[in-house]
This record gives structure tokens, sequence and C-alpha cells, in this order.
């Protein structure tokens, strides 16, 4: 990750982390600050969000191989190549390839996608067994201007709350240039929080306020919740919410399929890092390799007759 943001010539700057931090127990007792307590790690962010990210690799991929509003519904095998099938708005097209990389979640894969033929049975339970990462998650950021001189009062921005009725259960700061905010992610299931839609912001505002005191419920939310999104959560990822965490990858999903002419490359296939960037990253290398092994001319035959004589002769 580190090589890529060089290669792309971005910029990053420290997660605030000074060593303080906001714990909340229980609801209808003060909040405790400790001290020394640092969270982070070392950790650092992108100028202009993960986004600058995104540009960078546009900028390395032609506009005609984008194409963008496609939804897979189908993969077929058909010998010496493969056919995708999308949906496109209203309308389906085909495409013919001699392979497809999916860098797809495999819940998804397998929620979405038709096979033809049916993949094997164990590849099938290995995607549905491997969660999506973040996928039912939801993240609020409260934004307060540059001027908001109550700002100071919340120390490094990170807190944790531990009990049942938390609405975030964990706080950290998401301030940018010229902009200061808070960004947490919510404890509240999926199905609660669609429950709750219409009093969410008020909820979030008043626990900002409860842990940071007077100032931080008086901002503009931005809230994201992506077990709305159908092509983010797959329906297991929604039942299992409770359990937080990134994926462990199974070695099914690292394999070739259909002799190479299907590889999947999400990063929650990944030896290493799945779920996160770095996840991403290593399956995309993996991809590489068994697309460059595949496409790689034979070497030359040798005629051991010839060598077998010429030895003889020696």
């Amino acid at each position: 990750m580190v090589l890529l943001v060089g290669e792309f010539s971005l910029e990053t700057l420290p997660q605030t982390d000074d060593g303080t931090l906001m714990v909340l127990a229980e609801p209808d007792k003060p909040v405790r600050k400790l001290d020394n307590q640092l969270v982070h790690a070392g950790a650092m962010r992108l100028v202009g969000g993960l986004g600058a990210l995104v540009d960078g690799l546009l900028q390395h991929i032609p506009e005609d191989r984008l194409h963008l509003e496609h939804v897979l519904t189908a993969v077929a095998d058909r010998g010496d190549h493969v056919e995708l099938s999308f949906l496109v708005g209203e309308k389906s097209a085909a495409v013919a390839a001699r392979r497809a990389v999916l860098a797809l979640p495999p819940r998804l894969v397998e929620e979405h996608v038709a096979f033809q033929p049916d993949l094997d049975e164990a590849l099938f339970a290995a995607m549905l067994s491997t969660p999506t990462a973040m996928a039912s998650e939801a993240k609020a950021v409260m934004t307060y201007g540059a001027m908001a001189g109550f700002y100071e009062a919340c120390g490094s921005g990170n807190a944790f709350v531990h009990h049942e009725q938390a609405v975030l259960r964990e706080i950290y700061d998401a301030s940018i240039a010229g902009q200061h905010a808070l960004g947490g992610f919510l404890a509240m299931s999926p199905d609660l929080r669609n429950s709750f839609r219409g009093g969410l912001p008020l909820l979030i505002a008043s626990q900002f306020a409860q842990i940071f005191g007077a100032g931080f419920d008086q901002g503009e939310l931005h809230l994201q919740d992506w077990a709305a999104e159908p092509y983010t959560c797959a329906s297991q990822d929604r039942r299992e919410f409770a359990a937080h965490g990134f994926p462990l990858s199974s070695r099914l999903l690292q394999e070739r399929q259909w002799d190479g002419r299907l590889i999947f490359a999400g990063s929650e296939t990944a030896a290493t890092g799945a779920g996160h960037l770095e996840g991403a990253l290593d399956a995309a290398l993996r991809a590489e390799a068994m697309v460059l092994r595949d496409t790689a001319p034979a070497a030359p035959a040798i005629d051991t007759s010839r060598a077998d004589a010429t030895a003889k002769l020696h």
C-alpha cells in the first residue's frame, strides 16, 4: 500500500492520536477520560481521502476499458473462452473474454451471479462462509467547520462506547484541512438502524455531545449505511452484523477455476490482509501472476534425440 501511495505521489497525514481516550461503559454514568491510550498505532490518512487513490488508479486505465453501471448476472464457460452477461439499465449485454477476473466479494458473487456449469459445491460453501468486510456497517461523520472553538475539548477525538444502548461504538477524529470533524461506526444492527432511521440523526448527535460536551451535537451530519447497498452487503452479511472483524480467506477462493478462465480476486480472497486495502493488492497481484502465467509464450521445444546424439559424440 505504501508503494502504491508513493507511485501516485499522494500526500499522507498522521491520524490524530495524542493518547487521550474517552470511554462510556454505562448509559447513565459519566464518561471516563483515559490517558496514554494510543489507539491507531501510527496509522496514516490520505489527503483527499481514498477518493484520491481511486483517481490515481483511474489515470492508468484507458477510458475505453471502463464500463460503468454494468451489473454482472452470469458467467458461462464456453471451453476456449468465457461469456459474461450484464444488465445495463433495462437492457442486457454479453461480453466474450479469454478469462474473467472477478474482483467482487465472494458472497456478492454467490448471491448475484449464475454460473454455467455450476461451480463445485465446496466453492459455493467457501463463498458463503467468507464475510464481506465492513459490508453491514454504517458510519457517521459530524462536521463542525474550521472555527469551532469548542472542538479542542475532544482531545484526540478517540472514544469507545461499550453499553448495550450505544448508538456509536467507536469514534475518532475525522478532520481535514479547514474542517473539524468526528467520525464513528454505529453500534446498531442494520435492522435496528432502519427502524430508527427518522430519529437516527438526533441519537447520533446526542451521543457526540454526551461524550465530548456542549457544541458537539451542533454540526452537519453525514451518514453512510453500506448495509442498504445491495451490491455492497449480501443477505448473509446483514444477518451476521454482530460478528465484527475481517474475513479469513479460503484457499479454494485463491485457486484457478475452469482451467484458468475464471479467477476470484476480491480483497476477501487474499492470503494476507483479507478485507483490507492491502488484501485487495495481494489478490490483484495473485490474479496478475495467474494471467501472466497463462499468457506467457511456451518455451521452445528441445530436440532430445539430437541432444542425445551430440552427447554420444563427446
